[in-house]
């Protein structure tokens, strides 16, 4: 049974939704519904529904770069799923009192590397799949992902609802691995925002701070390592921390994307002075 009784001394919790459903489609509806019925007294706060559909990655930035802005003890769900129906794992990471749940495709690899929680705990919960209820062979969010969320965020633990697993047993994928070492880093463009700005899966100051830096794969280029976008003459590149934790590429009123020829999920290289 999925559903636990709330404790009258527990405040609601709050529910934060990162899908790639879009907003044309019933679908975030229909879980905002589920919620709605199981879990009537929490705030549930849109992250994005526009992940690029399937990406993976970007959803894993989007979580990364997201759960440490909401309540200690908020329950964020991230459901992109292109394996909905196969044998993947349904999992949770424990941040503190933070929740994070999502299917087990690397979505959690990036939360988890740059975790600075005092306690980091990870949970198999694919038993949720054994509820004596009806549950689509395409729509686990609805009918798997919101119920689980809305019964941890009654005040469930997520050792009632499944086994604890070692963080090492997640899947996770290259893109939440850069590799960092003296002069060079290589790593990928997780993101790509409407300003054309490429955020990188390299933490900020992870580089310290570089001097003659060049990109050199898969585009070639000087980039300027700066403070602020404004830092930059207009139309000049560089490197800067963005707001989200993470390195991105930047031109100053103009599209990095476009200038380097970049996509989301391009391997990058970085090389600078050491």
């Amino acid at each position: 049974m999925l559903t636990s009784p709330k404790k009258k001394d527990t405040p609601p919790r709050t529910i934060a939704l990162i899908t790639d459903f879009g907003l044309s489609d019933p679908y975030v509806g229909q879980i905002k519904g589920v919620l709605a019925r199981k879990a009537p007294n929490c705030r549930v706060v849109d992250i994005s529904h526009d992940v690029t559909p399937f990406n993976v990655a970007q959803a894993g930035f989007f979580l990364a770069s997201s759960y440490e802005h909401f309540p200690k003890d908020a329950v964020i769900l991230c459901v992109v799923d292109p394996g909905v129906g196969a044998a993947r794992k349904i999992v949770c990471l424990k941040l503190d009192e933070r929740i994070l749940i999502a299917p087990d495709n690397g979505l959690l690899g990036l939360a988890l590397k740059n975790a600075w929680a005092a306690e980091v705990q990870v949970f198999d919960l694919s038993a949720a799949m054994d509820a004596p209820r009806k549950i689509s062979h395409t729509f686990h969010g609805r009918d798997v992902f919101a119920p689980l969320a809305a019964s941890l965020a009654l005040g469930g633990k997520p050792d009632e609802f499944g086994k604890e697993m070692h963080p090492d047993d997640l899947v996770t994928h290259e893109w939440s691995q850069p590799t960092v070492t003296p002069g060079r880093a290589t790593g990928h463009v997780l993101h790509i925002d409407r300003f054309g700005n490429c955020v990188l899966n390299l933490e900020a100051g992870s580089l310290g701070i570089p001097s003659e830096l060049h990109m050199t794969s898969p585009s070639r280029g000087e980039l300027a390592y700066v403070l602020t976008y404004a830092a930059m003459p207009e139309g000049t590149p560089g490197l800067l921390e963005g707001s989200q934790g993470f390195l991105e590429i930047a031109v100053n009123q103009r599209s990095a994307a476009k200038k380097f020829g970049l996509s989301m999920g391009d391997a990058i290289e970085l090389k600078w002075k050491a």
